[in-house]
């Protein structure tokens, strides 16, 4: 289970720098804050400790308020955004209930909706490219 958690991370964090030049500052440095926080709820999540647990889940919450958040003006985006969002309410939801089997879960389903908004936007990039 942690092999498939660290794979995650890896992907994510590779995923997070790949960030084009074309969205700009505002979207870059919210998405710096996201991988900061993420790495953190990994690292809590594999040593249970569930108060940083709650801290970086909340903060990814209160992130996802942040008008940088919204900077970036795709249709498709707001959709991923949002299954981002409730991604990271239900991971908080989990380290509130101290749920040793929905946790994890919890922090994979928040990494795979950062990396199917990555590719989606990565695709974007290219085709605006053409």
């Amino acid at each position: 289970m942690n092999k498939t958690l660290y794979a995650v991370v890896a992907v994510s964090v590779l995923l997070g720098f790949g960030a084009g030049p074309r969205q700009g500052p505002e979207v870059t440095s919210v998405m710096r804050e996201k991988l900061e926080h993420t790495q953190k709820i990994l690292e809590a999540v594999v040593t249970d400790d569930w108060v940083g647990l709650e801290q970086h889940s909340r903060e990814l919450e209160r992130l996802i308020q942040d008008p940088r958040w919204t900077a970036l003006r795709y249709p498709e985006y707001a959709r991923h955004s949002g299954a981002f969002a409730r991604s990271v309410q239900d991971l908080h939801r989990a380290a509130v209930q101290r749920d040793l089997e929905k946790t994890p879960k919890a922090y994979i389903e928040v990494t795979l909706t950062c990396v199917e908004c990555h590719r989606y936007l990565a695709r974007e990039r290219i085709a605006e490219r053409r």
